[in-house]
């Protein structure tokens, strides 16, 4: 019986996880030409694991959000996102358990699904009365995919091994990814061939930004700074054996170094302010919603005096990342007058592009004339997104919105540090804090760019809280009873 545990748990024990972690990368190299065939087969199997152990197809889910993440299926009635395939899969995997109420999510979700909810209600109402029905039916079931992800992590969930499971298969996805990205960095191997889209590095002679097992560099440096953090919170507290521990610790430098080969200057920022938090929750006992306004605020700040205004990072053309900064300066200064004349409903998603270039009074001059003699006829009002998740919300759904979004963020800070200071497994203890500074990591970056929209990461980090917070708090509810 004990040799049979043993194997059944070499999926987090240091030989199963490097072992996963090579032989990642061997098939991912086997498979150059076309690298998305092993994602969907890797996808497949772990999905069939989730048969008879819902908790694989949660770890599926994962992976493809890990890789594939826009990849769509053809189906006779027309073309499905992969990642709301899944997610209804699952729900019929676990139909049975729902209908005869074996699902325990939690005491404590009402908290988080509440402010989730009037999200969505907000976004609905303010899209019924300034979207195309089109852009109202996507928006409802990009907030759908997000609640079922919510939902269905913590219910998968069952135990701390189940939470393993999913953070095991997690861990080897994101490591082999960044072992793969210094490859296509130092051309090791052809490896800088053996990406997502086909020819990616080569798309733009100054493209020199990493995917990794990503789509996108983006993807890939969002990933890695939540996960960074994350790790080694889980070192700290000593929440795995020392094998495990001295793994971790090899793991954090190579995702560090292919975090700045991403050249994503919000990632590096995100995982600065991140590290803070970490001492601030490790040394103190100030509340999250405190932490995360602090933070916001320092944002707001820097942005307005221009702190970090001439940093710039090797690997990218400065010309290229001073582009950057102006044009998210002209972006929020139009999004900020749009949200201040449209404050209860906003304009509703997908009209900003519309609408932005009424607003080119509310820019300033300077830096119009610097994008007029940089791009002559192009005007980055009217064709690009507001990058800022905040603004994305306030200008899109009114300021109810911003309101309701900040405080699910300030409401599973809570939940999280809760769980880190009264759970007694040291597992669920630096998981729990780890899942706290990470979010504080995602705020940052979503305050550059529009993560909500194109990435489910957020939904993965609150799905993860809420399934961290039942296993924290020893929920002793009866396990036939379905808590929402």
């Amino acid at each position: 019986m004990e040799i049979a545990a043993q194997r059944s748990n070499i999926i987090y024990r240091p030989l199963g996880i490097t072992l996963g972690i090579l032989t990642t990368v061997l098939f991912w190299w086997l498979f150059s030409s076309n690298p998305t065939t092993l994602a969907l087969l890797a996808i497949a199997a772990l999905f069939l694991f989730g048969l008879k152990r819902p908790v694989w197809s949660i770890a599926a889910l994962l992976v493809a959000q890990l890789t594939v993440t826009s990849y769509m299926v053809s189906t006779p009635f027309g073309s499905i996102s992969l990642r709301l395939l899944l997610l209804i899969l699952t729900l019929i995997v676990m139909f049975s358990a729902f209908t005869q109420r074996q699902i325990s999510l939690g005491s404590n979700t009402r908290r988080i699904f509440i402010p989730i909810l009037i999200l969505i209600s907000v976004s609905i109402i303010s899209n019924v009365a300034n979207s195309e029905f089109d852009s109202t039916f996507r928006d409802f079931r990009n907030m759908l995919v997000g609640l079922m992800i919510v939902i269905l992590i913590p219910a998968a969930t069952r135990n701390v091994k189940d939470l393993k499971i999913l953070c095991g298969v997690s861990f080897i996805a994101i490591v082999a990814s960044s072992l793969l990205g210094l490859m296509q960095h130092y051309q090791l191997f052809g490896m800088d061939q053996a990406t997502l889209i086909p020819g990616y590095l080569e798309l733009e002679s100054e493209n020199l930004r990493v995917p990794g097992m990503a789509e996108t560099e983006l993807e890939l440096a969002y990933v890695l700074a939540t996960t960074i953090l994350i790790v080694l919170s889980i070192c700290l507290v000593k929440g795995v054996n020392s094998g495990n521990r001295k793994l971790l610790f090899l793991s954090m430098p190579l995702m560090t170094l292919t975090l700045y080969f991403t050249y994503t200057r919000s990632a590096l920022f995100a995982l600065g302010l991140g590290l803070i938090a970490l001492l601030l929750f490790l040394k103190t006992r100030i509340h999250g919603g405190i932490i995360i306004s602090a933070f916001l605020l320092i944002l707001i700040v820097i942005e307005m005096t221009g702190i970090l205004g001439g940093l710039y990072i090797g690997g990218r053309p400065e010309i290229v990342q001073e582009e950057s900064a102006v044009t998210r300066k002209i972006l929020w200064q139009s999004g900020i007058d749009i949200a201040l004349d449209n404050p209860i409903l906003g304009i509703g998603v997908d009209n900003y592009g519309t609408i932005s270039p009424e607003y080119s009074t509310s820019v300033d001059p300077s830096l119009l004339e610097w994008e007029e003699e940089r791009y002559y006829e192009y005007s980055t009002l009217g064709m690009g997104a507001i990058h800022n998740d905040f603004l994305y919300f306030w200008v899109s759904y009114g300021t109810p919105a911003l309101i309701v979004y900040i405080w699910l963020y300030v409401v599973i800070l809570g939940n999280l540090l809760k769980s880190y200071r009264m759970s007694k497994t040291r597992f669920i203890k630096g998981l729990a804090l780890g899942l706290a500074i990470a979010l504080v990591a995602y705020g940052v970056n979503s305050f550059y760019h529009n993560l909500i929209a194109t990435l489910s990461l957020f939904w993965t980090l609150v799905g993860l809280s809420l399934a961290t917070t039942k296993l924290a708090l020893n929920d002793k509810l009866p396990k036939r009873r379905l808590n929402m």
